[in-house]
């Protein structure tokens, strides 16, 4: 079994962009799509799923205009759970939560064949990259937007529960909120009729936006127009128990789609919003002589029923109820043509006595059993537990950024890079932020993003509440293990932005005139250690950190940054060493290198040193920056001399070095924070090697068993620097060391 993010790529692999006719989106924007989809799988953070929002909004313009028609639905859902969710008894996040459908949906698309075959049958489309780009379309609005209508459920729940609190639970003259103005809110205007009756055999029936989604209920589910009619109305007005969230997110999404698209509203539209209407309690409960939902009736509403009861796992419990019933921190999964095995893992340390409603339900059959009478399909679906100790999956961040609307806050990123850069070249972009790629928009968001972890390695955090701490106004007044803490955050949002850039297909390369020449080719000469960045471009991410303060109070004059405590966590430093050349299987050595790095990373901040020289130091570089630690690189000659001597003693060792691997390089030593150079015109390695053993505190060494000579017949130093002298030096300053065989 796998982890979604281990998964979701496959789906990716199928949106073959040279076969795709009808599309107009560039590769760039679904690989930023990609690679936010994969980080907020990674980290379970809530800015990681902003990104997955922004992306998806961005590429397919749902409502006319990119993600800020669609910022009011999402960042109020957001605002109403984490400002109101603690004040009812049952309440988990649905902000993340849709994020997670979202991604097992696509997961399911690209390994379960039969569904996908039901998918593509029911719509009448070719197996290829247009009906991927259908689908990616289609569930994602289902997917996304699903909850978007929580905020009246909320309002209704909380004076419920007040109430009750105060007159008891069965008390029939309880009184409860209920909406009013319904009518109006429900009727469909006459303009927006007529834009129905060009896509809609029966538009011309409808009166309000009940008739709309009771006939596309009718149409997939044969359910009788009058009475989904009805029963839409009355169980939303003058009800003192329930109000449905996924009815206000289905008329929320219908007002917004007639009243804003300009091209179409075919059936497939239609259809989103039934399945959203559906997926909650309209079809389980509430409809008399109801059927379950089958696949081949309503793929969509199907396949959103499946993946959000699957998604009960990694949601914030805001109730508190919902807090004495935790949920599976981890989910992982497999899944072939009609079959899905799940696994779910509990933490062990909440579950001793096994007294735990959700895990409970997933052994007795409950939960099997409920989702089975909610979808009708021949997939067969196997559910494991487990029960292991939680570890602490990402680093905690004080900063106090749930009232951040990241969007906005990077603007004001882009905005102040275009003051900044204008006055010093004239190529910098110019155009508004709207104006940008999604790739651009994303970096000064992903920017935004860094904030909260920036201020947390210089012992900081943001806030707009009054803390007891001090107030900061100059980072290099405050004590932490770094000489000089404004270079030090430069260092890191260099390295940020190398990353960034890499995984966006990006490469070194210094062959343009023009930005736009450097954007199209995707090549930048920056992509280079901080150490040989010019004046004018440190300058760029000194602005950025200098900035934080100045920015964050246009965004909110309230807030402010506090030092909150006196010293950085340990940092334990590891030195890589090894040999050049070796027989070894890489992923095998990078697999035992992972296991030792991961478990020193536990209770300690790990810095990785090496040398970066070929063969095992690079692999214990990748591994490393695989695992987001920081690398420095102590190297024995400057970068271009050091590359190609690297060169030169590959194609020596009968080995090609191509473009490719000196491009490798490069890129490396650009994800390093220090790129220093310890020269020694002797021994080529011995000086850097040295610096490198008095740095660390462990040694990881790729070493083959073998003592090499470290004098010759003449009582000549020779060998010196190589991997068994580093060994032999770590041994003579008591410094624990760690082999990994590693046979040449």
């Amino acid at each position: 079994m796998k982890r979604l993010y281990e998964l979701v790529d496959n789906f990716f692999k199928m949106l073959n962009m040279s076969d795709n006719i009808k599309q107009k989106i560039s590769k760039t924007d679904i690989l930023c799509l990609q690679l936010s989809l994969k980080k907020f799988l990674q980290s379970g953070k809530k800015d990681d799923a902003f990104s997955v929002y922004f992306c998806f909004s961005e590429i397919f313009n749902l409502f006319g205009q990119g993600y800020d028609n669609t910022k009011i639905l999402l960042e109020t859902l957001s605002d109403h759970e984490y400002h109101s969710g603690e004040l009812l008894a049952k309440h988990r996040d649905h902000y993340s939560h849709s994020v997670y459908v979202f991604a097992i949906g696509l997961v399911i698309y690209a390994f379960d064949s039969s569904f996908r075959k039901s998918y593509l049958s029911f719509y009448k489309l070719k197996n290829n990259t247009n009906a991927t780009f259908n689908f990616l379309k289609f569930w994602g609005l289902v997917s996304l937007f699903h909850d978007i209508g929580y905020p009246f459920e909320l309002v209704h729940e909380q004076i419920k529960i007040y109430i009750q609190d105060l007159w008891g639970k069965d008390n029939k003259n309880n009184p409860y909120v209920s909406y009013g103005n319904f009518k109006k809110f429900i009727k469909i205007e006459k303009n927006n009729l007529s834009f129905l009756e060009k896509y809609l055999p029966n538009a011309i029936k409808f009166k309000t936006y009940n008739d709309l989604l009771a006939y596309g209920i009718h149409l997939r589910e044969g359910y009788d127009i009058k009475d989904i009619t009805r029963l839409l109305t009355t169980r939303i007005i003058k009800q003192p128990k329930f109000l449905d969230h996924a009815y206000f997110s289905a008329i929320i999404l219908a007002k917004m789609f007639i009243s804003k698209q300009k091209n179409d509203f075919d059936q497939q539209y239609l259809d989103a919003l039934t399945a959203i209407l559906l997926h909650n309690s309209l079809n389980k409960y509430d409809i008399l002589n109801s059927h379950s939902i089958d696949i081949n009736e309503h793929p969509l509403s199907y396949l959103l029923i499946l993946c959000d009861e699957l998604q009960c796992f990694d949601r914030y419990a805001y109730g508190k109820i919902s807090k004495k019933a935790p949920l599976a921190y981890d989910f992982q999964l497999e899944i072939s043509d009609n079959n899905l095995n799940l696994c779910y893992t509990f933490d062990s340390y909440l579950i001793e006595n096994k007294y735990n409603k959700n895990y409970l339900e997933f052994h007795d059959g409950t939960f099997l059993n409920n989702l089975k009478s909610f979808i009708s399909s021949s997939l067969k679906i196997n559910i494991i537990t487990k029960e292991i100790k939680k570890k602490k999956r990402a680093q905690t961040l004080g900063s106090d950024d749930n009232f951040i609307s990241i969007c906005e806050l990077a603007k004001k990123i882009h905005s102040s890079f275009n003051e900044h850069c204008l006055s010093l070249t004239n190529e910098y972009i110019s155009e508004d932020f709207g104006n940008l790629d999604l790739e651009f928009k994303l970096s000064n968001i992903e920017q935004a993003k860094s904030y909260a972890y920036k201020l947390e390695q210089i012992n900081c955090l943001f806030s707009r509440k009054d803390l007891d701490y001090p107030i900061v106004d100059d980072f290099n007044q405050i004590k932490t293990n770094y000489k000089n803490n404004i270079e030090f955050l430069c260092r890191e949002e260099h390295v940020r932005w190398v990353k960034e850039k890499l995984a966006l297909g990006w490469k070194y390369g210094t062959d343009y005139k023009t930005n736009k020449e450097r954007n199209n080719k995707k090549i930048h000469k920056d992509l280079v250690p901080y150490e040989l960045l010019s004046s004018e471009e440190k300058s760029k991410d000194e602005l950025m950190v200098t900035n934080m303060l100045k920015l964050l109070n246009r965004f909110d004059s309230n807030i402010k940054i506090y030092n909150y405590k006196e010293s950085n966590d340990k940092i334990l430093e590891i030195a890589g060493t090894g040999h050049r050349f070796f027989k070894e299987k890489k992923n095998k050595l990078k697999k035992k290198i992972r296991t030792i790095l991961e478990k020193y990373s536990q209770s300690n901040t790990v810095v990785v040193r090496t040398c970066l020289a070929y063969g095992a130091d690079q692999l214990i570089t990748e591994v490393a920056l695989e695992l987001g630690l920081s690398v420095k690189a102590n190297i024995p000659m400057p970068i271009e001399q050091y590359i190609e001597s690297t060169h030169q003693d590959v194609i020596f060792h009968g080995l090609p070095f191509t473009k490719d691997d000196e491009l490798k390089m490069r890129h490396l030593l650009a994800q390093c924070v220090v790129c220093k150079v310890i020269s020694d015109p002797q021994f080529t390695y011995l000086e850097a090697s040295k610096y490198l053993i008095e740095k660390c505190q462990i040694l990881i060494a790729l070493w083959d068993g073998k003592e090499m000579p470290l004098v010759d017949n003449n009582g000549n130093s020779i060998n010196r620097g190589g991997t068994y002298d580093c060994i032999k030096i770590a041994k003579e300053q008591n410094k624990k060391i760690i082999c990994i065989d590693c046979h040449r």
